[in-house]
Parts: structure tokens; sequence; C-alpha cells
């Protein structure tokens, strides 16, 4: 018989979007529910139309690597045969797996409980015969009887509940989480499950606990009569006039549960409001901000909160670092790295002054861009990061890792020592990055103009309210180029170029990203980090993650709670004679 064993995976990370359906699959371990109109209910136990078509919009949108579901009483052959949902994955090329309890744990669990049912059944015999002897009412031996048969009783339901839902629900997981090792994926698999109401709180917190990303839907379904009164006996009349409308709801979790906290880490004298709007946005139940946070102080405030959850409650804790100042949030960052152990372990994010958010989401924006105008791949051209802030920074670390030729670019007409500025910028990416970058000082519009006239991309990354490319320098650059701007206050980086432009040509042959553009997929970014920290414990989000929610985000929208629904009965041709 197989051991029952649930382990995370390795070097992979998984999501599963659990799909409740709209009913709980058959499933016994002894013996079929005797109520004359179950046979009569089985007919409701498939999937309906409506959740048949969310489904197939929803795989559509998400691209799950696979789908599973409960085996219930059916067979193998039944489940794939006879089942619809399996004919809509098989159509739509993706993996569909059985998953229960294992038939020998089964046929082992109904043969404990049969014992104990067959004593159950020899006390309701024995009180049907003193029944029939017409004894007084009150009989030493009946209640004895009763009594041993009520604990019998209890003992059976309990065990059933146990097979039934923590014992199943356990074969469950380990089966989703197999078949995720089946696939050879680098980074992220998605497994979309589809699982009967009862079971959806259970599922989810087993996967969970093993570092699982779990989003449940529930299909919410509106039958709409537009003519017919629905007490109408004439049905074809009824199903000719109805609309089945359905959207998804996303479940909520527990009351039970710990709530989640994130501990706000500002190396700034106040805490930025911007990223505690967000984490309330993402769903946290608190928000707890610090300011002028050391080194020193991250360390107590980190050992404090993790000893005071808990090894349970900490994968609902949180540690984001924040501040204007890139160096003095990565020093927060190791001492809180420092002060976590297992299973004492939180998600940390960093993202100084929102630079790593808004770093991945220029580069991101701009290497989809690309690709979708047919421009060619972002890693071959050369590139020119203007502004050595801290967005600049990473802006080019992430060009440099990506294979580009980078010169980042100083561009302070008032800095005396520019040069051996910009050379120590450089140098500086190269000690902590390990990547290879241009620094150059450039103050004047000539110096601007070398740059530009070598660059295919420029990322604009400078103060805000400051104008770096003007029109001159604009109609000086001849060949194609795409330019970039995070700047959102008046006067903008480049002239001409609109917050809302994405992909625009603002003279010929140069495009322009603007950049409310950037800062939309900044926005989601940023809360779709806040989100997967909150579920999910023990792990760094820095700009290596944000790139990788950045580039999943541009290319689809991975929210199916968006998805919404509206079925008609097709309509039958009367005959016109």
């Amino acid at each position: 018989m197989k051991g029952l064993e649930i382990a995370p995976l390795k070097d992979k990370r998984l999501v599963v979007l659990i799909a409740e359906k709209e009913y709980n699959e058959p499933f016994w371990i002894t013996e079929p529910p005797s109520a004359p109109h179950y046979q009569m209910l089985c007919s409701l136990f498939q999937p309906s139309i409506a959740f048949h078509k969310f489904l197939d919009t929803l795989i559509e949108k998400v691209n799950p690597n696979f789908a599973t579901e409960e085996l219930g009483m059916r067979s193998e052959k039944e489940f794939y045969k006879d089942n619809v949902l399996a004919q809509m994955f098989q159509n739509n090329n993706i993996p569909f797996f059985p998953v229960d309890i294992d038939g020998n744990a089964k046929t082992y669990l109904a043969s404990s409980l049969d014992k104990k049912m067959e004593s159950r059944d020899s006390i309701l015999k024995s009180l049907a015969e003193l029944s029939k002897q017409k004894k007084e009412k009150y009989s030493v031996e009946k209640e004895y009887l009763v009594a041993y048969g009520q604990c019998l009783q209890l003992e059976i339901d309990e065990q059933e509940r146990e097979v039934s839902f923590s014992t199943r629900e356990s074969w469950i997981v380990m089966g989703i989480m197999d078949h995720a090792r089946e696939f050879n994926v680098e980074e992220e698999i998605t497994c979309l499950h589809i699982c009967s109401p009862e079971h959806v709180d259970g599922i989810k917190k087993l996967l969970e606990s093993v570092d699982v990303q779990v989003e449940v839907l529930k299909l919410s379904k509106k039958i709409v009569s537009a003519h017919i009164d629905a007490r109408s006996d004439d049905l074809g009349n009824l199903l000719q006039s109805m609309q089945i409308q359905v959207k998804p709801v996303i479940k909520k979790k527990s009351p039970h549960d710990s709530p989640y906290l994130l501990f706000y880490l500002d190396t700034d004298e106040r805490a930025s409001p911007f990223d505690i709007c967000m984490a309330y946005d993402a769903g946290y139940n608190a928000v707890i901000p610090y300011d002028n946070v050391t080194p020193k102080d991250a360390e107590k405030i980190v050992q404090d909160t993790i000893f005071s959850r808990g090894p349970k409650a900490v994968k609902h804790t949180c540690f984001f670092i924040g501040g204007r100042k890139a160096e003095k949030a990565e020093e927060v960052l190791k001492a809180v790295k420092n002060s976590m152990f297992p299973p004492f372990q939180a998600n940390v994010i960093i993202d100084p002054g929102g630079a790593y958010t808004t770093a991945a989401a220029m580069v991101a924006k701009v290497e989809y861009a690309l690709l979708s105008h047919k421009l060619g791949d972002l890693r071959d051209k050369s590139c020119a990061v203007l502004g050595t802030g801290a967005v600049g920074q990473v802006t080019t670390v992430l060009l440099a890792k990506l294979g580009c030729n980078v010169t980042i670019a100083s561009l302070n007409p008032k800095r005396v020592d520019g040069k051996e500025y910009a050379q120590k910028i450089s140098a500086l990416l190269a000690d902590r990055h390990k990547v290879d970058v241009i620094g150059v000082f450039a103050p004047t519009p000539a110096k601007k103009l070398e740059i530009l006239k070598k660059a295919d991309i420029v990322f604009c990354a400078a103060t805000r309210g400051a104008r770096i490319i003007d029109k001159e320098l604009l109609n000086e650059l001849k060949l194609l180029k795409v330019l970039v701007d995070i700047n959102a206050v008046s006067p903008l980086g480049i002239e001409g170029l609109e917050l809302k432009d994405d992909m625009r040509e603002i003279i010929p042959g140069i495009f322009g990203i603007g950049a409310l553009a950037i800062g939309e997929l900044k926005h989601k970014s940023e809360k779709e980090i806040l989100r997967q920290a909150r579920d999910n414990g023990k792990k760094i989000y820095n700009y290596n993650q944000a790139i990788q929610l950045a580039r999943k985000l541009v290319r689809k929208e991975i929210y199916p709670a968006k998805l919404t629904l509206t079925l008609k009965y097709p309509h039958v041709k009367t005959d016109s004679r």
C-alpha cells in the first residue's frame, strides 16, 4: 500500500487555483446513503453547463500546467469516459488527473469500520428482540445496550468523518503535489483543482502548510427568466427565456485563522503611506509602521514579532522594508534575515521607495513592447539609463543581468565630481550585483546626445519634475528607438511624451512609454507581491521576484476573479408551417 506523505516541492513554486464546484462529489467509506430520493439526486452530481463554460474560459485565461479532480466513487474509466470536464481539458491539451484516497488504504480503513458496524448491528438486533418481548418500559439491559450502541455509533461517525475529510484530503493533496513533481518547469507550476465545497478549506490549509500559493474561486450563478413567470408550468417557454449569469467569487479565509499582519520598516524619518495603503488593499488585517529603522531596531522588532506569533501564525506575518535609500534598506534586510531561523520564518519584501517594483515594471514593459511590436529582443539592445538613484541603479542591474549593453548616466550639472561619481556607481553595481556596466557623466545636452545616439532603448529615471530630453535632442535622433519615462510631475522627463502613452510614436521612428503606463504595472506588481507574501511564508521578495511577476502581469491578467459569463439557453426553431 502506498504511504501517505505530503512534502513541499524542491526548487519549484506551485500555485493552485481551487475551483469550488456546485455539489459534493459522492463518497462513502462503508455504505452508500439509503435515502429514497438519493438516486434521483445523483443526476445533479455533474458539472452544469455554467460551470463547464466558466472553466473553459478560465483555463484559456490562466493556462494551467495541469488539472485535478476528486475521483470519488467513480472508477478511473468512468472519470475519463463519462466526465465532461475530462473532455474539456483534453480539448485544451491540459493534463487532467483524478486524485483521491488510495484504493488499498480505503479498503483497509473500511474493514476496521466494518467490525464496529457489526457490533452496532448486533446491539440493534438485541434491542429489537427486547421490544418484542414486551417487558416493562424500563430495563437495565436495554439501557446499557442503548448506551453501548450510542458509543459505537459515535466512534463510527467520528472515524467516517476522519476518513472522509482529513485522511481523504491528505491523499488528495499528496496527489496534487506528486503530479506537480512530474513537470520539468524551472520557476512556477499552476494547477487547477476542481473541489467539492466541503473539502475546500481543508485542502487549502494542507496546501498552504507546504508553501503552496492557493486561491479559491466559487462560482456564483444567477438564473434570470426575462418574460415568463417562474411559476409557469410551461418548461419549454421557461427555458427559452432563461439566462444563466455566472461569475467567480473569491472565497474569504476562515475567521478562526490567525490575522495577516505586515510590519512596515521604513528607514526614512516618516513611514510612507503609499506602501501602507497598498498592504491594506492587498488584504492584510493590520499594518504596523515603524520609521527611522536601523539594523539594530529591525533585529528586535523581528524577533519580538516571530516569537509572539509562533511557528504557525508566523506564516501570516510579513516584513516590508522601505525608505528612499536603497543602501540603508539593504542593511536592514540583512539584519531581518539574520534574525529569523526555522521554524520562525516569515516573508520579507524589500522595495525602497518603490524603486524595485518600478524598475521591474520599466524593464518588463519595454521587453514586452518590443516583442509585441516585432522590434526584437531587449537582451540584444544597447540601453541607456538616465539617473543614478535607486530606480536607475536597479533598472541598470536588471538590464545587465538580461544581457544588455548598459550605460548609466549621472545628469546633475551641479555635481563637481560628476565623472568620478558615475564611475563609482559603476563600480558599486559591479561589486554588489556582479554586473558590468558603463558609468558616465552627462550634465549637458551635448553629452546626453552622445548617449542617446548610441542607445536603442532609453530609460529616464531622474528626479521628479526634471526635463531630461527636450524636442531639440529628439529631433537629432534618426534611428528607431524606444524612450521610457517614470516622471509623472510636470515638466515631464521627455518633451512631447504623454503620461498614458504606450508605444506611441512621438516623432518619426521614436516610440514612447509614459509614466502612467509604467505606474499601472508597478502598482499591480507591488500588490501581487504583497498578496503572495501574505499567503506564503519563508521567502525574500526583491527586484528578482518583482521582474518575474511584472513579466507575468504584462503578458496576461492573472486574476481569474475578473471573469464573468452570461449563458443563454439555445433558441429552438419553430416550424413555420
